[in-house]
């Protein structure tokens, strides 16, 4: 009978525990959905050329990492490349906005996926980019890493 007890009271105890992991994974991806949205109104307010490129790299930890795994221009590490990566947009688009089609959310992770859509400066032709980031932010809100998967070879054929 007594192990019958402490067999109660050790499923009673798990139950709570996972409970309250729930609630706190809950509350991550409460504060990563905030961040994620935060993350895509500064870039659009900021980006280039109507903004600053250091702004944008602010947004990331001082440490960041930011891949383009499906072409160039690679990676850059830390916020002195970001800048210098963001600051590049200036030379090419008259403006620059994320749209959003959808997003998920899973702890300190965000997948967004949209597009990217923007005048090219020397032709003024607007362009439309299919664009997901993955993203990981720390606890303070900024990104540590980001993979930007978006096919660059669409911005040649739009501007044929």
């Amino acid at each position: 009978m007594q192990s019958l007890r402490n067999l109660k009271s050790v499923a009673a105890v798990g139950f709570v525990g996972v409970s309250l992991l729930c609630i706190v994974e809950s509350a991550d991806a409460q504060n990563t959905d905030q961040y994620l949205t935060d993350y895509i109104n500064a870039v659009n307010e900021r980006m280039p050329p109507k903004g600053d490129p250091a702004s944008v790299a602010e947004l990331f930890s001082q440490d960041a990492v930011q891949h383009h795994p499906n072409g160039p221009p690679g990676t850059q590490n830390g916020q002195a490349e970001l800048r210098k990566f963001f600051g590049g947009f200036s030379n090419l688009f008259s403006d620059w906005t994320h749209v959003e089609k959808n997003r998920l959310i899973q702890g300190n992770h965000a997948v967004w996926e949209g597009t990217a859509e923007g005048h090219h400066k020397e032709t003024g032709k607007f362009l439309r980019l299919p664009i997901v980031f993955f993203l990981d932010f720390d606890d303070q809100g900024k990104v540590k890493e980001d993979r930007v998967y978006v096919d660059n070879h669409l911005v040649a054929d739009q501007l044929k």
